[in-house]
């Protein structure tokens, strides 16, 4: 008799979780431990796996889409349970209380790589994957020797820094690296395939984002072999020095690249950050292999500016959270704490207003990129959700003769949120 698989509550502010990919087709089977579904949640991405072998019958929560907690994703058949295996019913039982911590380590925060039997934390697969480090000969001191966080850490030099071939780099507890460049520090976010081909791909997010705006569309190139960098642009999230105009922020990436001692690069930008994107393929040139502009500022004067107003300005998490319902038709899901907290941020900092100033006035845009986009030689295109409400998809007819252009539809200003799969496939 088929059993439920429940979302079970994976944080204590977690109401909903949505669908980021699913590991498995209906019909096919799965052991205890293999990842099943991908879930981003209020906070991040999460890896949810199987509490017992069985073969996945039907999937009900398809991706994209949002499951409150203790809803349905799908059915499965179990095979051979344990009586001392914990159902995935139970796992989404008592909604109003967090899984018991034991419980997350053991099922929700471990995944097993079924072909080698290598155990590890979501934790530390992220310290060694921003280190680039491999976890093969790591031994773990976890129970059932999984790989702990610190057992990844104890390659670190005892100075808070993972070293790589050109300099060393500052991880944060969050998992932010940063490096120090002459204007000051830059932050930014990895994710990197095991055997990780072709030329890394550079994200750089849109007005008032970061590098986690890029977390579900990384977490589904990491899986197709890819190597992604989305650094936070200044004036923007853990970056600590501001640029009012697109020009100093590109001059900010350029050398941000060079530091890294990146060869041939992919690069990709949305809204703003497309329109800096195009300016530092202009400066790197012959490095840039492939240029994508996501919904990008500078093809045409018409913008919603009081989106732009609101965003700069911003005071409150309830005024966030209206704001980021125009952005996308599927927003993240954050909680009311979370939504203040960056609200109150964007107004502390106040960097926003400034750089504002200079994009939209009067209610039209100020910076154009259609003369630079026609001068580059790299192979370029364009991405565009069909249903923007910042931008007008139609500024996409502008962008030139030789450049193709992907309408993706039921996606919103920010189709990599939206239709994160969609996204991707276009850079495999």
């Amino acid at each position: 008799m088929s059993k439920s698989l429940l979302l079970p509550r994976l944080g204590e502010t977690m109401e909903q979780g949505r669908v980021v990919e699913w590991f498995k087709k209906p019909g096919e089977s799965f052991t205890r431990g293999e990842t099943l579904v991908e879930i981003e949640t209020d906070k991040t991405v999460v890896e949810m796996p199987a509490l017992a072998d069985g073969v996945l019958r039907k999937i009900v929560a398809e991706v994209g889409e949002d499951v409150d907690v203790g809803g349905m994703l799908g059915e499965y058949d179990v095979i051979g349970e344990e009586s001392s295996a914990v159902p995935e019913e139970a796992a989404a039982a008592a909604p109003a209380a967090a899984p018991a911590p034991e419980m997350r380590s053991q099922a929700a925060s471990t995944r097993q790589d079924v072909t080698t039997g290598l155990r590890a934390t979501p934790a530390a697969r992220r310290v060694a994957r921003q280190g680039g480090i491999a976890l093969d000969d790591i031994a773990g001191t976890g129970r059932r020797g999984r790989i702990e966080r610190h057992d990844v850490e104890a390659r670190v030099n005892g100075t808070g820094y993972v070293g790589d071939a050109n300099q060393a780099r500052e991880v944060s507890a969050e998992g932010v690296l940063y490096r120090n460049l002459p204007r000051g520090r830059v932050a930014y976010r990895e994710w990197r395939a095991p055997n990780a081909s072709g030329a890394p791909l550079v994200l750089l997010h849109g007005f008032s984002g970061d590098a986690q705006v890029w977390s579900a569309l990384a977490s589904q190139l990491q899986r197709r072999g890819k190597h992604v960098i989305a650094p936070d642009l200044p004036s923007h999230g853990a970056t600590d020095f501001d640029s009012a105009d697109v020009d100093g922020m590109a001059a900010a990436i350029v050398a941000l690249i060079e530091d890294l001692g990146l060869g041939g690069i992919e690069l990709a930008g949305h809204s703003l950050g497309a329109a800096v994107a195009t300016k530092v393929a202009t400066a790197l040139k012959s490095k840039v292999r492939r240029l994508t502009l996501i919904a990008p500022a500078g093809f045409g004067t018409e913008i919603d500016d009081d989106f732009i107003d609101g965003m700069a300005h911003v005071q409150k998490g309830g005024g966030l959270v209206h704001l980021l319902r125009r952005s996308a038709l599927n927003p993240p899901l954050l909680s009311a704490q979370q939504l203040d907290q960056m609200a109150g941020a964007i107004s502390k900092r106040g960097a926003l207003a400034a750089l504002a100033g200079n994009l939209v006035s009067s209610g039209r845009q100020q910076i154009d990129i259609r003369s630079e986009l026609s001068a580059l030689a790299a192979p370029s295109r364009v991405i565009w959700g069909l249903d923007d409400q910042i931008i007008p998809w139609q500024h996409a007819s502008r962008a030139g003769p030789d450049i193709p252009v992907h309408f993706i539809p039921q996606a919103g200003h920010m189709p990599h949120w939206d239709q994160p799969q969609k996204v991707a496939a276009l850079f495999i």
